[in-house]
């Protein structure tokens, strides 16, 4: 899979109308595109949100970038500043919980953005750390993290924020870890909050990798 994502900074008082522009404009407008596997929406903050596409591939993304241009533009009337965009492959997940194409499904996320030094050495710190508190969690739903040049972008969606919050707290004691902390170059940003809208066009299975 190739994911991309977009982080707006709002204007003060713009939030109601981006995520309304969000749900009655963008998602349906998006809906059936050749290669888009998800869409899902977050409300991160007093005046931020934060989206993320699933494509099957690079290529999918960019044979709709005009189309995405078009959506940025007419979107622009809610931005104070343009938006921050990362995208890449899928380098880390897993699906726990099988969700259905178009089924609706509350859900809570938490991305984190953070500057690493060792690509590799961070990845193994995914793998070898993070997933296990994952593996033995309850209500995760999906699991995901990109590079975009030495930036990584990970996420993890909840069936609730109390499932989320109790997996953090044993998240941040690993990454308070003196030699987990010294992957980053300064300290990683964390976005949460509840998904308001989103839609899958494909259906996610249980136990099945973003990076196949």
């Amino acid at each position: 899979m190739y994911f991309r994502v977009t982080i707006p900074s709002l204007k003060e008082g713009a939030k109601e109308e981006a995520m309304s522009f969000m749900k009655d404009t963008i998602l349906p407008d998006f809906s059936g595109i050749e290669g888009l596997l998800s869409l899902t929406a977050m409300n991160a903050g007093e005046n931020s949100l934060l989206n993320i596409t699933a494509w099957d591939s690079k290529e999918a993304v960019y044979a709709q970038e005009e189309k995405f241009k078009a959506t940025m533009a007419a979107a622009a009337q809610f931005f104070a500043a343009p938006p921050e965009m990362f995208e890449g492959d899928a380098v880390f997940g897993k699906v726990y919980q099988s969700i259905a194409q178009d089924e609706k499904k509350p859900a809570y996320m938490r991305l984190v953005i953070g500057m690493v030094k060792d690509k590799d050495a961070a990845l193994a710190n995914l793998k070898d750390n993070v997933e296990p508190i994952y593996d033995e969690s309850n209500g995760l739903q999906v699991t995901g993290a990109i590079y975009d040049g030495d930036t990584l972008v990970s996420w993890n969606i909840w069936d609730t924020e109390e499932d989320m919050k109790t997996a953090s707290a044993k998240l941040q004691e690993v990454l308070d870890l003196g030699a987990q902390r010294d992957l980053f170059d300064g300290d990683p940003i964390a976005f949460m909050g509840p998904v308001y809208t989103g839609k899958l066009f494909v259906d996610f299975n249980e136990g099945e990798s973003p990076r196949s």
